[in-house]
């Protein structure tokens, strides 16, 4: 068998792969960020100014809100920023704390295993029914199918703590 050279051990590099996604859909996260601010202040513009406000900006805004929500809650699991109560755990033994923590982690996976199928099934039968905003026509299904991907991001993200803290990498 020939050997792997250094930093290519195929968990690694799932492992970047999986940060990868996480930073590129940060990234989208961001211009959607960026995307709702323009159309909120074109709408704003077009009031007052022309006393015609943008057609469907009410729209575009939650649909990138949906996007920048989304996408960021895996970056800012990736990235340590998420909410945790360590009061408590971080008194306890070692071993104690690695299984809570491991619990906590399957637990966290397996509600994002169904957010993301429950996403990625609701982004059929929206494709299926052709689902579409109100004001502008806005195909709905991508942005169900976004929040699957994110539920699989955070899912794999949170089975990889998981895994870690059975083998005491916490």
């Amino acid at each position: 068998m020939k050997r792997q050279e250094a930093g290519t051990h195929p968990r690694l590099r799932m492992g970047q792969m999986l940060e990868r996604l996480v930073r590129m859909g940060s990234w989208t996260g961001a211009v959607a960020l960026v995307f709702m601010v323009g159309v909120t202040f074109v709408d704003v513009i077009c009031s007052k100014l022309f006393r015609s406000p943008l057609a469907g900006s009410y729209e575009f805004v939650a649909l990138a809100q949906l996007v920048a929500v989304a996408l960021a809650g895996a970056d800012a699991l990736l990235s340590g920023r998420h909410v945790q109560v360590e009061m408590f755990v971080a008194k306890l033994p070692p071993g104690l704390r690695r299984a809570i923590i491991a619990l906590m982690a399957l637990l966290g996976a397996v509600l994002f295993a169904v957010v993301a199928w429950e996403g990625f099934l609701y982004g059929r039968s929206l494709e299926v029914a052709g689902e579409v905003t109100g004001t502008v026509k806005i195909p709905l299904y991508p942005f169900a199918y976004i929040l699957g991907f994110s539920g699989l991001l955070l899912f794999l993200l949170l089975g990889r703590e998981f895994l870690r803290s059975l083998r005491g990498r916490t």
